[in-house]
């Protein structure tokens, strides 16, 4: 793997074309293949799923069909991307406060048809908000404060 600095941020180098920042804002970092193997073999969709590896549950499951569920958590990476992103942006344009401020973990996904809110805490600070996703067409998009 190979590390390039760039400003603050160590930026890795997956040797797949992809670059992705490891230290302060990671892209990429879930994988719920075994969620999404549980759920194709469930008969019917409870009202909240628990994923075990990360802790993060989503609620609100049955309200959509199981194909839209098993879209979603294989696509859950671009979502928390759009939020590194944002993090990374608003770290970036500030210079008070440490990074640690900045860096936060899904907790809750609430779902429905035409939107995901997912909330985030913090990592290292007492601190939680959510943001709500919309998807058009085949992009999801962070909706405006």
């Amino acid at each position: 793997m190979l590390h390039l600095k760039q400003s603050f941020l160590w930026v890795n180098y997956n040797g797949e074309g992809d670059y992705y920042m490891s230290d302060y804002f990671p892209l990429n970092r879930f994988d719920f293949s075994n969620l999404v193997n549980q759920i194709r073999e469930l008969d019917a969709l409870p009202n909240v799923l628990i994923d075990t590896e990360t802790g993060i549950e989503f609620y609100d499951v049955n309200s959509v069909s199981k194909d839209y569920l098993v879209c979603l958590l294989e696509d859950f990476n671009s979502i928390d991307n759009l939020a590194q992103n944002d993090s990374k942006r608003e770290y970036e344009n500030q210079s008070r406060y440490d990074v640690k401020n900045y860096q936060f973990e899904p907790s809750w996904v609430e779902i429905s048809q035409d939107k995901v809110t997912v909330g985030y805490v913090g990592i290292y600070v007492n601190a939680d908000f959510s943001l709500v996703f919309i998807k058009n067409d085949s992009a999801w998009f962070l909706e405006s404060n």
